[in-house]
């Protein structure tokens, strides 16, 4: 299971769809300093375990304009960081390039079974402290996108950890031919989209809903990579 919300906004200035996802994750990052737990979980180097999709509708020319309503849609794997962050939000309002226009409430999702999952935005993956890109080894990708998502899903569930002898995913493909580059600190940072198969045991479909709520592998909360949609039975 994994928690949903959609925000209307408006931007405050035109942003190309690679610099946006950084000025979203600063302007959630900034109104959780309005809630003590989210203030405090923000300085951690713990997961988040939230990850947001980039605001739609979608421009043609990659780049959103000044003015424009467009609805972002957040998600996490824990319930009452979602309401957290909702609350927080009405009371920043806004910042620099955003305004907050209105806010769903949080809903529960729950897929029966998930056949793939594929990337909306680029998946951050490093290997070595170096970003993965395309032509690299996909078996090494594979296991770095599992090794993160079980990570995630044992300090959801640090009581009853789980260490598997197989991958999540029993498939990946790269979608693009060369990596996509993020907007970061006045840096770039590498991203691929990718679709994975999802095995259909139980412990492989828990993994993909971990990371349907918390976001493939890095930088979910901060740049909202990794965010994904499933393929398979409500």
């Amino acid at each position: 299971m994994f928690y949903e919300l959609k925000a209307t906004v408006i931007l405050k200035q035109a942003g190309h769809h690679l610099e946006v996802p950084e000025r979203i994750g600063a302007w959630i990052g900034k109104a959780s300093l309005h809630d003590p737990v989210l203030k405090q979980t923000h300085y951690e180097t713990a997961y988040k375990h939230y990850v947001y999709g980039s605001p739609y509708p979608r421009e043609q020319d990659g780049v959103y304009k000044q003015g424009r309503a467009y609805v972002i849609v957040i998600r996490s794997s824990i319930e009452q960081t979602l309401r957290r962050i909702s609350a927080a939000l009405q009371v920043l309002r806004e910042d620099t390039y955003i305004e907050l226009l209105a806010v769903s409430g949080v809903y529960s999702k729950q897929l029966a079974h998930i056949t793939e999952l594929t990337t909306v935005t680029p998946a951050i993956v490093t290997v070595d402290n170096k970003p993965w890109v395309s032509g690299g080894d996909i078996e090494l990708l594979l296991k770095q996108i599992h090794s993160n998502a079980e990570k995630k899903r044992n300090s959801l569930y640090p009581d009853e950890p789980v260490r598997l002898d197989y991958y999540f995913a029993e498939g990946i493909q790269v979608l693009n031919m060369k990596p996509i580059a993020y907007c970061y600190k006045g840096r770039k940072l590498l991203g691929n989209k990718l679709r994975l198969l999802i095995r259909e045991d139980a412990l492989s479909q828990q993994l993909a809903h971990v990371v349907l709520g918390s976001g493939i592998s890095e930088k979910n909360s901060i740049l909202g990579a990794g965010f994904c949609l499933a393929k398979g039975l409500e």
